[in-house]
């Protein structure tokens, strides 16, 4: 009986579910990847990024998708560059009829996309044209959008302007911060995959170009969006905090102090008023801690100095001694 994870097996027969690879790194790869390994097309193999060293100690991190593929049993390859002879040995080895690409950041060549019969399918989170790229639910709060979506669409050498096979749309919640909406769209295109596939398997997609002229485009943060911009509108700034939760975070300076801004709500959209200027304090007492911007007030209502724990905007108040007056450079 032949091993459904031994890339020595051979293609599927006729009538057997299509035979996949799985490429994917971070946490928001994870529900698919699960879903794929509880559906009939658990992936033969996993491909994932080298282990990292991180924290003080610099010891060896595996991806999310590498525990996830270890615990379940399945191979893991981790090349170091994806377009090398030696990595498209180990693809042909595989005989996978189709890739499944969630956040996996390679760029894959024309030699590797020829290598899959079906094709490579990637997991976009937005609604393609619109924000290809790195970061597009970062881009989307922060750019105020009410909706976004997920989109699967077939690889081609460009980046993220391949076919679409599905797309779908979902509402961004007024207040939603990006840690939040991530974890919600992980889960809701996990379904949409396996939708996918059940389409291709039937002969049944019908994959859409892309319209290129109505493409936008979402690329990796800098330091320097992370930045806070006193000057711009407090709901302008509000999205930023959002969107950059929980990480790569949102930065502002008091003095010599580097403070994180974690949670903001606007109290005002509307012209500045009581003569502030961008950044300065409008109110610091037992209330927390109210802040003018170019247009409107914005209540900062937890934040972290640096090195400390995160703290209540009237915490911050108190410990820092904030008097109505001060300003956030």
């Amino acid at each position: 009986m032949m091993d459904p994870h031994d890339p020595g097996s051979g293609r599927r027969r006729q009538g057997e579910p299509l035979r996949t690879i799985f490429c994917g790194t971070p946490e928001f790869a994870v529900p698919t990847l699960e879903a794929l390994i509880g559906s009939p097309y658990s992936p033969v193999w996993v491909i994932t990024p080298p282990d990292r060293p991180r924290g003080r100690g610099q010891r060896l991190s595996l991806s999310p998708v590498k525990e996830v593929a270890v615990e379940a049993g399945i191979p893991v390859h981790q090349p170091r560059r994806f377009n090398t002879e030696e990595n498209l040995a180990v693809l042909r080895e595989t005989k996978a009829d189709l890739a499944v690409v969630v956040a996996y950041s390679a760029k894959i060549g024309a030699k590797a996309l020829d290598l899959m019969p079906q094709g490579w399918l990637n997991l976009h989170p937005s609604l393609l044209p619109s924000y290809r790229g790195a970061a597009p639910l970062q881009w989307a709060l922060i750019n105020g959008e009410e909706e976004t979506g997920l989109t699967t669409f077939f690889l081609n050498e460009e980046w993220d302007a391949g076919p679409i096979c599905l797309q779908e749309k979902t509402a961004i919640g007024a207040d939603e911060t990006y840690g939040d909406l991530a974890a919600r769209v992980a889960v809701q295109g996990a379904d949409l995959v396996l939708r996918s596939i059940r389409l291709i398997e039937s002969g049944e997609s019908t994959p859409i170009p892309q319209n290129d002229d109505r493409a936008t485009f979402a690329p990796s943060l800098t330091p320097e969006d992370s930045i806070l911009n006193w000057g711009r509108s407090a709901i302008d700034i509000h999205n930023r905090v959002r969107g950059l939760i929980p990480h790569p975070g949102s930065f502002a300076r008091m003095g010599n102090r580097r403070i994180q801004i974690l949670e903001t709500c606007v109290i005002c959209s509307e012209d500045t008023e009581r003569g502030a200027k961008p950044g300065q304090v409008v109110r610091a007492d037992k209330g927390g801690i109210e802040v003018a911007t170019g247009r409107g007030i914005l209540d900062l209502r937890r934040l972290r100095p640096q090195n400390r724990a995160s703290m209540s905007g009237k915490d911050f108040v108190n410990g820092y001694r904030v008097r109505v007056g001060d300003f956030f450079e």
